[in-house]
C-alpha cells in the first residue's frame, strides 16, 4: 500500500549558494573577473556598471569584445559591467561616475548611483549587483541598479552635451563616433542589472563580488 506520508521538505540552500538550477546565464560572455577590464575607447568616460556606457566598445570586455569573436558592445547602454577600478565601499572610487550606492551613504547620494561628481563622492561598491538595494533616502529599499540605469537615461543629453563639447576641444579623437541616443542594457539583464550569479560565475568566483558588508546588505547572499 503506497504511503500518504508528506516528504519531509528540502533543505533550505545555505547564504551565497544558489538554489541547484541550470545556469541562466550559460549564452552570456563570462564576467571577466575583478578589476580585470579590457582597453577603452580614447577619451571616453569610465562608469560604475553595465548599460551605463556612454559609447561604443566601452564596457569590461574594452574595444576587443568578449572572447569568442562576438565583437564589442555597438552602442552606449549595452556594455557589460564598470569599466572604472573595482572598490568595496562607499568614498573609495577613483573618479566620477564611480559609485555604485546601496549600504553606506545619504539619501542624496543614494538618489544618483553611477552619477558622483567627482572622486570619493561615491556611495557604495562598484560593479553594482542587482541585489543591491538602497537604504536610505526616496529609493529606500528599491534597487540600486535600476535606479543607476534611470539617471544615466535621464542625464543622457547632458552627457552627450558634455562629450560633444571634449570632441571639440581634441579630449575625444575626431574619428569617434557619439552615439545620439543610449541602447538597452544586454537583455539577459536589461530588467534587473548585473546578478550575482553572473559576476560570481555561478557562485565559483566568489572573489568577483565586492559589494558585501557585515550587515551582508549587498543582497548578493554572500563574498569572499
Amino acid at each position: 500500500m503506497a504511503s500518504c506520508a508528506t516528504p519531509p521538505p528540502t533543505p533550505a540552500p545555505p547564504p551565497g549558494v544558489p538554489v541547484p538550477t541550470p545556469y541562466p546565464y550559460a549564452a552570456e560572455p563570462v564576467f571577466p573577473g575583478y578589476n580585470v577590464i579590457g582597453p577603452q575607447p580614447e577619451g571616453m568616460p569610465l562608469h560604475a556598471c553595465m548599460g551605463l556606457n556612454a559609447c561604443a566598445g566601452a564596457d569590461r570586455f574594452g574595444t576587443a569584445g568578449p572572447p569568442g569573436g562576438k565583437g564589442p558592445n555597438a552602442c552606449a547602454g549595452q556594455g557589460y559591467c564598470s569599466t572604472g577600478t573595482d572598490h568595496t565601499c562607499h568614498v573609495q572610487n577613483d573618479c566620477k561616475g564611480q559609485g555604485g550606492c546601496g549600504l553606506y551613504g545619504t539619501g542624496e547620494e543614494m538618489e544618483s548611483p553611477g552619477a558622483n561628481a567627482c572622486r570619493s563622492q561615491g556611495s557604495c561598491a562598484t560593479p553594482i549587483n542587482a541585489e543591491r538595494f538602497s537604504t536610505n533616502g526616496a529609493n529606500q529599499g528599491q534597487s540600486v541598479w535600476l535606479r543607476a540605469r534611470a539617471v544615466f537615461e535621464t542625464n543622457w543629453a547632458a552627457t552627450q552635451a558634455a562629450l560633444k563639447a571634449e570632441q571639440a576641444a581634441g579630449k575625444i579623437p575626431a574619428t569617434q563616433p557619439l552615439p545620439t541616443s543610449p541602447g538597452a542594457a544586454p537583455a539577459a539583464f536589461a530588467a534587473t542589472g548585473p546578478t550575482y550569479l553572473w559576476i560570481s560565475s555561478d557562485n565559483e568566483a566568489r572573489g568577483n563580488m565586492t559589494a558585501c558588508g557585515s550587515s551582508g546588505m549587498s543582497g548578493a547572499g554572500g563574498c569572499s
